[in-house]
């Protein structure tokens, strides 16, 4: 009997990306999430909450890409969602297809270096995520 093995590709360790981020005094976590809510990775939540974050993250950027739409119209991009609330701020931006990196911090934070790193890790992200092509893939069965 020819049982099908699924394949299945090891995921992507992304925490690197999250470091640098980590390092912007006043923030206090950061995560990479997917569209349809789970993570990807995250800076020492525990998983419980790092899965609850995922899901209401992932409503609210489907509320905020469907208020763009809305109001804007077309293909309008998202770009950032941000909330802020008294005991600090969320920051999401888009990092790669169907990818976010979200950041929470205190109130105290300097929005414009998190903005900034954020901006410099999801570049990161991007390269990380791609998948370069094989060597082996261009060559011949024969090794020719």
């Amino acid at each position: 009997m020819n049982a099908r093995v699924p394949v299945t590709k090891p995921k992507l360790d992304l925490s690197f990306v999250l470091t640098p981020i980590l390092e912007v005094p006043d923030v206090q976590h950061a995560m990479v999430v997917t569209a349809d809510g789970f993570f990807e990775a995250h800076s020492g939540l525990d998983n419980e909450t790092a899965e609850k974050l995922s899901a209401v993250l992932a409503s609210l950027l489907a509320s905020a890409r469907g208020t763009s739409l809305t109001y804007y119209g077309g293909e309008a991009a998202l770009r950032q969602v941000m909330v802020e609330t008294f005991d600090g701020y969320v920051f999401v931006i888009p990092a790669a297809e169907n990818t976010y990196l979200a950041v929470f911090t205190g109130p105290g934070v300097a929005m414009d270096s998190v903005s900034y790193e954020m901006q410099k890790q999801v570049q990161t992200l991007g390269k990380a995520m791609a998948s370069p092509p094989r060597d082996d893939a261009t060559r011949s069965p024969s090794g020719a």
